[in-house]
């Protein structure tokens, strides 16, 4: 099982988060996907991650889509979804929540905000909490 699952389509967003988990005293096990069609395949066909780390703006399947399809599948009710985007639309956060999500962070400009930021969240989803796995 991997901790963490990360949907991002942006090669620099994708690079910090890697640079990120690599200082992490124990690194958590994670896998990329740049696209809401390959995330969908991959829940569907693999083990559930302990956390899901999800960009809003996605090709193919929104990161809206994702949650929804997510959501809808009740093997996935205890999956910890941490969306993390750009938008700090109020009506994007409401709809995320509406949808399921656990948590909605907005993507900070500089590296050390973003870095810390990244940190804070896979430490709290992946380490500190004790999420039931199926």
């Amino acid at each position: 099982m991997i901790d963490v699952l990360y949907i991002e389509d942006n090669p620099d967003d994708i690079d910090i988060f890697k640079r990120v988990v690599k200082k992490i005293e124990q690194p958590p096990t994670y896998c990329v996907l740049n696209s809401g069609i390959s995330a969908i395949r991959y829940l569907s066909e693999e083990e559930t991650p302990r956390m899901l780390l999800l960009d809003l703006n996605l090709p193919g399947a929104s990161g809206l889509d994702i949650l929804q399809q997510v959501r809808a599948g009740g093997q996935y009710r205890n999956l910890p979804i941490v969306v993390y985007s750009t938008s700090d639309n109020p009506r994007d956060m409401r709809r995320a929540f509406d949808l399921g999500a656990n948590a909605y962070l907005v993507k900070p400009g500089g590296y050390r905000e973003t870095s810390e930021m990244l940190r804070r969240a896979i430490d709290f989803w992946v380490a500190q909490n004790d999420t039931l796995h199926e």
